[in-house]
């Protein structure tokens, strides 16, 4: 009787780990469905925080004292709005980045300068004039050192991110 008993608590015991372990319904990832979350990764975005980022930085550089985009990075930009759009993401946050040179003002001033040919080539692109937030962040978030001329073109370049909050459902 024993161990009739045991074997129906071992037996109830793995029911109920099963149990815990069901398989549950793939969920939206970050606010995003799952076409939006695959158009992301295929575009080259990688989540951060509650949203996608585009990091530029291997695409799209400018050149010293530069906020102008050459027409190879128009294309790109204007693919990637294509791509948004055709998944119903209208908006998106632009961050401008610069190197250390030049005084905090100038740089913050060019950093939103670039951001915003960003920005309008992705409103070109199709995207939602009014869902974009540009920014420009300065010298104030570099991800080489500022050492070396290497480590400054790094340190040029636009971010794009976006958040559930730019998407709807398709």
């Amino acid at each position: 009787m024993i161990m009739i008993r045991q074997f129906l608590l071992l037996l109830l015991s793995a029911c109920l780990l099963a149990a815990c372990q069901t398989v549950q319904p793939p969920q939206h990832q970050a606010g995003f469905t799952p076409r939006q979350v695959a158009m992301l990764k295929q575009q080259g975005f990688e989540p951060e925080g509650s949203g996608w980022q585009f990091g530029l930085a291997d695409r799209l550089l400018f050149a010293t004292d530069q906020d102008t985009l050459i027409p190879a990075q128009k294309e790109v930009i204007s693919h990637i709005a294509s791509a948004l759009v055709g998944v119903d993401i209208r908006g998106a946050k632009v961050e401008g980045h610069t190197d250390s040179t030049g005084s905090v003002a100038y740089n913050e001033a060019l950093s939103k300068a670039r951001a915003q040919a960003v920005a309008d080539q992705l409103v070109a692109g199709g995207m939602a004039a009014p869902a974009m937030q540009v920014v420009g962040m300065g010298a104030s978030m570099p991800i080489e050192s500022n050492d070396s001329a290497a480590g400054r073109r790094e340190n040029r370049r636009v971010v794009i991110v976006v958040s559930p909050a730019d998407a709807g459902e398709p």
